[in-house]
């Protein structure tokens, strides 16, 4: 496409040829969406099958995981597509569109990751309240209106503040800010930049804080004995580790969205990192419960040991019938 046209939204065309740094970010967004969405899958069943997840905890786990799918999905079918392709026939809108599902979903996963590092503080600091505070009627009333205000805040910004309208771009690998519609026009404010460093900052910033309060608790109760329960104490300490393990490819992700700028000024390597790291993120949100939880190891060593033969979740692993608050 002759780019001298100035079509409106002609920066998010690809530049119908491909050179290898496309093939790159392309192939690496399918593979590591693909793992996401292997994982992710897997990761919804075993918290349907694990009695440990049966929980708060595990709800919160879900609806940020089911978030994560749908953006893996639409980056295997859309941005990764559009990058290996470079094609410039399609309507520039369509990654106006990608971009605003981005910036919808994306805030929807990272206050669902503080809710997660509320539930592990609360558990710890505030047992007693526990069930009151995560009961199913305050969690069903109060999350789903959260999860539409949060990301039509910010889409509403970036739709009704004066040039501020960003989609994916092909060939240039990330999400960058359209020219003005009207020549000499200029933006009056970043709004997609102040996004990116004041609420990023702040989600994560908080997520740290009260992981970091929660560690240090548990920490305190191991060394004064003054736990109850062995079993539940170790749940505690490994659902928390759970959550504070996320907050590294995530404050990463923040440290790179606040270099770049999202225009076509700003060098590759500075679009590409924190396109790729948002990816990365919630590919290692799907494998934590692998990783901290011998429970979900257990049961699936024990179900593909057995093949088909259906197996109690008692079976799996005598800690999947603990009681207690999680």
């Amino acid at each position: 496409m002759d780019n001298s046209t100035k079509v409106f939204g002609h920066e998010l065309l690809g530049r119908d040829y491909v050179v290898p740094l496309d093939l790159f970010v392309g192939g690496a967004t399918v593979t590591v969406c693909s793992l996401q969405l292997f994982f992710g899958s897997l990761n919804i069943w075993l918290i349907w099958k694990v009695n440990i997840f049966h929980n708060a905890f595990g709800t919160i786990l879900v609806i940020r995981t089911v978030i994560d799918l749908f953006s893996s999905t639409q980056h295997i079918t859309y941005s990764a597509y559009v990058t290996l392709s470079q094609r410039s026939d399609y309507s520039p809108i369509l990654g106006v569109v990608d971009g605003y599902l981005t910036y919808a979903l994306e805030p929807m996963s990272c206050a669902l990751h503080v809710l997660l590092a509320a539930n592990r503080y609360t558990c710890v600091y505030l047992p007693l309240k526990y069930n009151k505070i995560f009961s199913r009627k305050n969690f069903f009333t109060l999350l789903p209106p959260a999860l539409v205000i949060i990301p039509s805040t910010m889409l509403l910004g970036l739709h009704l503040i004066p040039c501020n309208m960003l989609g994916y771009s092909a060939s240039y690998y990330g999400y960058i800010m359209l020219d003005c519609p009207n020549p000499g026009q200029e933006r009056p404010f970043h709004f997609a930049r102040f996004i990116h460093i004041s609420c990023g900052t702040l989600f994560c910033s908080l997520a740290i804080l009260l992981d970091s309060l929660t560690i240090r608790k548990l920490y305190i109760m191991k060394k004064n004995k003054t736990y109850k329960n062995q079993a539940h104490f170790r749940v505690q300490c490994r659902f928390t580790m759970q959550s504070f393990t996320q907050n590294i490819p995530m404050f990463l992700e923040i440290l790179f969205l606040s270099l770049s700028d999202d225009s076509r000024d700003t060098p590759a390597a500075a679009r590409i990192a924190p396109f790729l790291l948002i990816r990365f993120t919630n590919f290692i949100n799907s494998t934590t419960i692998f990783v901290f939880n011998p429970e979900a190891r257990s049961f699936l060593r024990k179900r593909f040991r057995v093949g088909h033969t259906q197996i109690s979740s008692s079976g799996a692993d005598s800690n999947l019938r603990l009681h207690g608050v999680y």
